[in-house]
């Protein structure tokens, strides 16, 4: 049984899967296997995901008989896994060649982690770096901001424990492009989290990320939903997503839709993009700070803005309260 498999679930990845791969298998940690899930690719994803199978016996492919997506690919590949811990890595993404030995170093000494994560650098379509990411590095850290929808680790920098992992029967395709943060907020209720203070994961930035779907709204709109369904659960009321009628699950999400408009959500995040942006056009830092302040000032929203990026969301929370009345 090797100590860890990574999953990686691949769609049309052809341009970006060579160096994902040879990343995995150039790790310290050699006590591993990969699980390469094709969920259907039109290019020649598939055939190089077979030319690595044949030359190293870590690697096992799987091709799902129709396009799933990323959810139940990931599933597929946990169900086909041996390891005790799960590694995640998108197919257009880099491991740093000592990650997953320093997720394992501190797996053993704290064996009450269900989710280890890591710092990351962002890195362009051709591979240049753009910035590095950094997390809290403890749980109630990490908890706090998954709650608020706060900066939290990427997904391709995780590894979880698999035990845990298929308790909870995987990843959700209810949540769509939010699937992740679904089974965090899961993973929360069984065990402690921690994250490294160093960057183990490139992330590729391209247009063809599923978190710019609908300019990434629809993954915070379905992470409010979310974090919502939680705080639910542990107060003990019956979490919607559990129910069997696909009616009462969509009035559930169409009612927390309205409260995100209501809230005018998006205007604000808008409104915070175009300060920003505005206080990087100028070379000036003290007359960009004044641009971005005059920006935030006009959009009416200034207050609510700061008081956000200082305690995060309380939206959820809210949402979560109001249901429960």
């Amino acid at each position: 049984m090797p100590k860890v498999s990574v999953i990686m679930a691949c769609h049309n990845s052809s341009r970006y899967l060579d160096e994902a791969i040879s990343s995995v298998l150039s790790q310290t940690l050699d006590d591993l296997e990969l699980i390469l899930i094709d969920d259907c690719s039109t290019d020649n994803t598939l055939a190089i995901a077979m030319r690595y199978q044949v030359d190293d016996d870590r690697i096992a492919v799987i091709s799902m008989p129709k396009k799933t997506g990323p959810a139940a690919a990931r599933n597929a590949g946990i169900r086909a896994a041996k390891g005790e811990w799960l590694g995640i890595l998108d197919s257009d993404d880099v491991a740093m060649p000592t990650r997953f030995e320093e997720q394992m170093n501190l797996a053993n000494s704290e064996q009450d982690l269900v989710l280890i994560a890591s710092n990351t650098i962002s890195i362009d379509k051709n591979g240049l770096e753009i910035k590095e990411h950094k997390y809290p590095i403890d749980h109630k850290a990490l908890i706090r901001n998954l709650y608020t929808l706060q900066a939290f680790p990427s997904h391709s920098s995780m590894v979880y424990r698999r035990d845990v992992v298929e308790n909870l029967i995987g990843f959700n395709s209810r949540y769509a492009s939010a699937e992740d943060y679904d089974l965090w907020l899961r993973l929360s209720e069984t065990g402690n989290f921690a994250s490294l203070d160093k960057p183990l994961v490139k992330i590729r930035r391209h247009e063809q990320n599923i978190s710019h779907l609908e300019g990434g709204k629809l993954g915070i709109r379905l992470g409010v939903v979310a974090v919502t369904c939680h705080f639910l659960r542990i107060h003990g009321y019956p979490d919607p997503l559990t129910s069997n009628d696909e009616k009462t699950w969509q009035k559930f999400v169409a009612w927390i839709d309205g409260r995100i408009v209501e809230e005018e959500y998006f205007e604000r995040r808008e409104a915070w993009t175009e300060a920003r942006a505005e206080y990087f056009t100028e070379a000036n830092q003290l007359s960009g700070a004044f641009r971005f302040a005059t920006c935030l000032l006009q959009s009416g929203h200034a207050v609510s803005l700061i008081l956000g990026k200082i305690f995060g969301s309380s939206l959820p929370k809210r949402l979560a309260q109001e249901w429960m009345k």
